[in-house]
């Protein structure tokens, strides 16, 4: 029972760290010069 107790949390921890890391990149993606306001207007998704 402690085995699976121990699984989980380690799950969410690599789950919590991953979800932060991904997160972080896409900040450090974010600050790179980026379209002009008025482009993404004009872009249709």
């Amino acid at each position: 029972m402690s085995l699976i107790k121990v699984g989980i949390i380690v799950e969410i921890f690599l789950f919590v760290g991953v979800f932060l890391w991904v997160r972080k990149l896409i900040s450090k993606h974010n600050r790179q010069p980026s379209l002009s306001k008025k482009t993404i207007k004009n872009l249709k998704f």
